[in-house]
């Protein structure tokens, strides 16, 4: 699959979605649409970290995050759209140019979660599999709101 394709085409698709909906929640418990880019921008960050610090050791160990409480404490429902927008892209950019610059012999270093082991080729292919998911959720969360 062709990330940076993939990356570039949502871009695209969250710009064109109304600003005006993006902070509407339909229950308490589920994410608005900016709660979800949101907690993409929380993933590009943390793996980020994961990319970057695994270039220089081959074993990490590196907290995981709480998802409720990244969304609670960076209230991104009073975030402006086009700023969450912008940000998720630059930093899905910056992601791509790391992992194009990875050296192999890297993709076998370990990231310690918990009493798992977790190789930095595993991480990569977990996020986007993350991405598409929310990506997916996104969609269901707009269809719901439009309904």
């Amino acid at each position: 699959m062709n990330y940076r394709e993939v990356i570039y085409n949502f871009h695209k698709f969250l710009l064109s979605i109304d600003s005006e909906i993006a902070h509407i929640k339909i229950s308490e418990e589920k994410w608005s649409l900016r709660e979800i880019v949101g907690h993409l921008i929380d993933s590009a960050a943390n793996n980020h970290h994961r990319l970057v610090r695994l270039q220089f050791t081959t074993r990490l160990d590196f907290p995981a995050y709480e998802a409720e409480q990244w969304i609670s404490a960076q209230k991104y429902n009073n975030m402006d759209w086009e700023l969450l927008v912008s940000l998720w892209y630059s930093y899905n950019c910056m992601l791509i140019n790391i992992i194009d610059s990875i050296e192999g012999d890297q993709l076998d270093n370990v990231w310690l979660k918990g009493e798992e082991e977790i190789p930095l080729r595993e991480i990569i292919h977990q996020y986007y599999r993350h991405l598409e998911l929310h990506m997916e959720h996104f969609n269901s969360r707009l269809g719901e709101l439009l309904q």
